[in-house]
């Protein structure tokens, strides 16, 4: 029986990502629920089994600069989960700051496997054309859809799986917008523009095989990806192309041109009025922009509440508000640092692939500039749409950063030779001796362990000191009059008292200062304020669309203390009920046919929102923990190194 190696892993981590419906998963686990992000955990779980029955603390290995990337951004993930406990977050956010964890576990499973486990050449190769085609009867799955109308994924129906119901068929300007067994069609661009560089690339450089399996995979993602009808698939290709071009030679460039240009004429003659609308994408007033831009203003208010290590990982939900922007998200989730760590971690991948020497092996040193182009195409596309909320779009750019790491290592050994692997499998095991060994790098290089651990004192006493806030929300309702209305230009009716409810909150608006941030449906103190109040007319809209259908004020106030929220709730219900009769006064109107207000509740009830200590210092220790072992480990190893002979 063959050994089942990463290449086995991978494939069957591909399959699961691409065949099963990116909407399907294990209800209760929410956003981790997906198959193949559980399937990704266990990846990461079966690399630390072999990577621990593996090391070897007397070798200095080659410097593996991708996983140090990727450890660094893992860090700061789980740095920003810490800052996130010490926040008064409702438990929708803080539960999916804690499956965020899990989905980045498995991020990381799928390129620790790729980046360690792919060291022979074929193996690799096979890899990569798997990809392609698979990448091409996703394409397929498209283009079915796109000329039919007919969705086929809605008729799925796996055992042990729920789906949200957000995949399908979309349209625009009369044509279909395929979305294979994406949720999204920006999803499902993503992939493509993923997989056509290396699709292409293996297409180019495939001498030997037939014609129609050079070509196929590459020419169905390319001509999806035109008729996908979405802006941000063309950008993704014209970015691909930008890294790809320059590397052929004129012979390819010359072939690729005609090529191109006759594909564009196919589909021209074959699909009436495609060209126009691909062209009005990109020209006149677009609403999606529209939509994105409105939200840019809140950013600030968000960022100054955890400029440095943000919000937490999947706590700016739709609640609050939705960018359509994966970096502006991780900004506000993750901080500036950790932004900055995932930019690198994407920028070094690709630059570890594109501006490597060429080697001698042609069919390997083209392959890397495609899987950059690859890696570039997809991270450009998160900033159109929050892509780490959809699986296929955030597993697809883990594995190509795997893909990455494999070809920096395959590369390595062919230019200095082999080296034993680090990454699964058959390393040897895990004796008495080598756990002595280990331990005694650790008490070897003793002090920078406990330096690095008393660098987290201070964060941890910080953990400690954090406290909750006290919170209330109340309606104060604006009531028509029950008698005549003489001289009363509002009259009775409720969308007149809705006006005059909203001139009642501007007034007080102008005389106070709220908070720079309001949740379109979240609690306030959801943003992580702590003193903070809000006085606004209900929207029953949302984000998108207004719709004022209430004739009432809402008031949400958070404070240190429950005496300073119950104090603020009885000014600001006294000054509204004050605001809302001066006009009246003013214009001389009965008082029988006053508008009057009134507040729902009596006694306003004053809630505590605790912080979640245990789980900070939890992760806490385990980072800790982590990067005292790694700091010993590198030490080391930078040790032995220099003491090594040339």
């Amino acid at each position: 029986m063959k050994r089942i190696d990463a290449t086995t892993v991978l494939t069957a981590y591909l399959f699961l990502l691409l065949a099963v419906p990116s909407d399907r998963g294990i209800g209760p686990l929410g956003a981790a629920g997906s198959p193949s992000t559980l399937f990704a955990l266990a990846m990461l779980l079966w690399w630390v089994w072999h990577h621990v029955r593996g090391i070897r603390v007397e070798q200095a290995p080659r410097l593996q600069i991708i996983r140090i990337a990727l450890f660094v951004f893992i860090g700061m993930v789980l740095a920003s989960y810490v800052n996130s406990s010490q926040l008064a977050l409702p438990f929708i956010d803080s539960n999916g700051a804690l499956m965020n964890l899990i989905k980045i576990a498995g991020f990381a499973g799928v390129v620790l496997v790729a980046n360690d486990g792919l060291r022979d050449r074929e193996r690799f190769l096979l890899l990569l054309k798997r990809v392609a085609w698979l990448g091409g009867g996703y394409a397929l799955l498209g283009l079915v859809q796109f000329f039919t109308g007919l969705d086929f994924v809605d008729q799925i129906d796996i055992p042990g799986l729920s789906g949200a119901g957000t995949g399908g068929v979309d349209s625009r300007a009369g044509f279909i917008r395929p979305e294979a067994t994406a949720r999204h069609a920006l999803e499902y661009a993503s992939v493509l523009s993923a997989t056509l560089p290396v699709a292409l690339t293996l297409a180019i450089y495939g001498a030997g095989q037939k014609m129609v399996a050079r070509w196929l995979p590459s020419a169905l993602i390319g001509g999806a990806a035109i008729l996908s009808v979405t802006r941000s698939a063309l950008i993704g290709i014209a970015v691909a192309m930008l890294v790809l071009v320059p590397t052929w030679s004129p012979r390819v460039r010359k072939m690729a041109l005609i090529a191109g240009l006759a594909g564009l004429g196919v589909l021209y003659v074959a699909v009436p009025g495609l060209a126009g609308t691909i062209m009005g994408m990109f020209s006149g007033p677009d609403s999606s922009i529209d939509s994105r831009t409105s939200s840019y203003p809140s950013i600030a208010g968000y960022l100054m509440v955890a400029p440095w290590l943000g919000r937490g990982l999947g706590t700016m939900t739709a609640d609050y508000r939705i960018f359509d922007n994966q970096y502006i998200g991780l900004l506000i989730e993750l901080g500036v640092l950790g932004v900055l760590a995932f930019i690198a971690l994407v920028l070094i991948s690709a630059a570890c692939t594109i501006f490597r020497p060429r080697e001698t092996d042609r069919k390997i040193a083209a392959l890397g500039p495609a899987i950059g182009a690859g890696i570039l195409a997809a991270a450009l596309l998160s900033a159109f749409f929050d892509s780490f909320h959809f699986p296929q779009a955030m597993g697809m750019l883990s594995l190509m950063l795997g893909l990455a790491g494999a070809h920096w290592n395959i590369s390595q050994e062919q230019a200095a030779g082999p080296l034993a692997a680090a990454g699964p499998g058959e390393p040897p095991r895990l004796t008495k001796r080598r756990i002595r060994r280990l331990l005694f790098v650790v008490l070897r290089w003793w002090f920078a362990v406990l330096l690095i651990l008393a660098a987290f004192i201070p964060a941890g006493l910080n953990v400690r000191a954090a406290t909750g806030v006290y919170y209330t929300k109340f309606d104060v309702v604006f009531q028509a009059p029950p008698g005549a209305t003489k001289d009363n230009a509002l009259r009775t009716e409720a969308s007149s008292t809705v006006h005059y409810a909203a001139l009642v909150q501007r007034i007080y608006q102008d005389k106070h200062r709220e908070a720079d941030i309001r949740p379109v449906r979240a609690p306030l103190y959801g943003t992580g304020l702590h003193d903070a109040e809000a006085v606004y007319l209900p929207d029953a809209g949302g984000q998108w669309q207004t719709n004022f259908n209430k004739s009432q004020l809402s008031v949400e106030i958070v404070k240190s203390t429950p005496e300073a929220a119950q104090q603020r709730a009885a000014e600001i219900s006294k000054e509204i009920a004050a605001l809302a009769k001066e006009p009246q006064q003013a214009a001389g109107i009965w008082k029988s046919s006053q508008i009057t207000t009134e507040r729902v509740a009596q006694t306003i009830p004053v809630g505590y929102v605790d912080v979640r200590t245990k789980y900070a210092l939890a992760v806490l220790l385990a980072l800790a923990l982590g990067t005292a072992f790694a700091g010993a480990m590198s030490l080391h190893k930078f040790v032995s190194w220099r003491r090594s002979p040339a």
